[in-house]
């Protein structure tokens, strides 16, 4: 729909006494140099209040990593953000949520010290796990969400909690929007880690969770996306049999994949986003079943973590995320939107050698301005699966 018949619908509905949502066209943003060369992702994203920053690596302007270690990277990784957010007319400070991925944990401390120096006060939620990176020499990359600045937003520590010393926040609130960062199971009054079993520690983690939910105002069955981290997929179904407990019917998308997290302590991390709003659930059934494929609620259209299985597709990659994009593609259609409508995705694979292969079923369809994307690699939680993906859609 081109920019003058938006007005004219616009005028149309008023006059009309209507109170239909105004469209939120979605943009690509894309500055000089910010693109590489045969990866189908935009850089960024930018759809009514929220500007999507794909993954993002320190790479220079002829697309290779830079040198000089995990430091020289993420500050050129950040830079690279940096100039995404200003050609969508953001800052740093508008950044609500941030995935970093290390391609080796025990880089966390060196990347937090260059992270730091960018984000020194009311910093993103944010979760960091280690992952296989898609570039050769690649140690870094990170995916962020930034908010439109006249959002109102609170950054949430409830009263009796402790201060984090590390540069994040625990939670962020940005109008109807609530961001939680990726959780670990920790006393949430002293910042210890709470040991245990994968369902003690997520019975702690979500209990936190609750209570920063509940503290801005909203409510654990307001969330939409989640990811799942587990340092051992066998500790796949004790997390659901307490994770199905805290969402009400609708239960948020989701994605699990192994990881391994900056403290050995833990073996679960969960990170929430949640929008206000009537969510319809699309695709699977309300039941039993810990996650909705898809999820409904104002303008977006959020598709869970899926994956693609059957004797026709074991062990061919291409055949798998075919599979997986037609389902997405239906349960897009399903909320209104198409993959022109897709602002975000993720992709994981498990054998970081299939990227080339994968990216030609992804182009096969999905055409024209493809969006904002991260890739890594991942352990999924079926060994016959190779590739998994989520998307977040705009609807028109």
């Amino acid at each position: 729909m081109t920019r003058k018949n938006l007005v004219y619908v616009a005028i149309a509905a008023l006059a009309a006494g209507s109170m239909m949502a105004f469209p939120q066209t979605r943009t690509i943003i894309a500055p000089p140099g910010s693109a590489v060369a045969g990866i189908p992702f935009s850089p960024g994203v930018k759809a009514g209040d929220l500007l999507h920053v794909a993954g993002t690596m320190g790479t220079d302007a002829s697309g290779m990593v830079v040198k000089g270690g995990i430091e020289a990277q993420t500050k050129k990784t950040l830079e690279n953000i940096g100039a995404i957010l200003k050609a969508g007319g953001m800052e740093y400070k508008d950044v609500v949520s941030v995935n970093v991925y290390l391609a080796d944990a025990r880089d966390f401390d060196a990347m937090n010290k260059v992270y730091r120096e960018v984000f020194p006060t009311n910093p993103p939620v944010r979760a960091t796990t280690q992952a296989d990176l898609m570039l050769r020499d690649g140690l870094v990359e990170i995916s962020a969400i930034a908010a439109a600045p006249n959002l109102a937003r609170r950054y949430l520590n409830p009263a009796g909690w402790s201060g984090n010393p590390l540069p994040y926040s625990k939670g962020i609130a940005a109008g109807d929007y609530i961001f939680l960062a990726g959780l670990v199971s920790q006393n949430p009054q002293t910042g210890a880690a709470v040991p245990g079993d994968v369902k003690i520690q997520t019975r702690q983690i979500l209990d936190n969770a609750k209570v920063l939910t509940e503290t801005a105002g909203f409510q654990m069955s307001d969330m939409v996306w989640s990811r799942v981290w587990l340092t051992d997929p066998r500790d796949f179904a004790g997390m659901n049999e307490i994770y199905r407990g805290y969402f009400g019917d609708i239960p948020p998308t989701r994605a699990t994949t192994r990881a391994g997290l900056t403290t050995t302590t833990y073996n679960v991390e969960i990170m929430l986003w949640g929008v206000k709003g009537v969510k319809q659930r699309l695709g699977n059934p309300a039941g039993n079943t810990p996650l909705s494929q898809a999820i409904k609620v104002g303008n977006h259209v959020f598709v869970a973590g899926l994956t693609g299985g059957g004797a026709q597709v074991r062990g061919d990659i291409k055949g798998q995320a075919a599979m997986i994009l037609t389902n997405i593609q239906t349960l897009l259609k399903a909320g209104g939107a198409d993959f022109p409508n897709v602002v975000e995705a993720q992709v994981w694979i498990t054998d970081s050698r299939n990227f080339a292969a994968m990216n030609e079923a992804y182009t096969a369809a999905i055409k024209g301005e493809v969006p904002a994307r991260a890739t890594v690699g991942a352990q999924l939680m079926s060994p016959d699966n190779l590739v998994e993906m989520a998307m977040i859609a705009v609807t028109p």
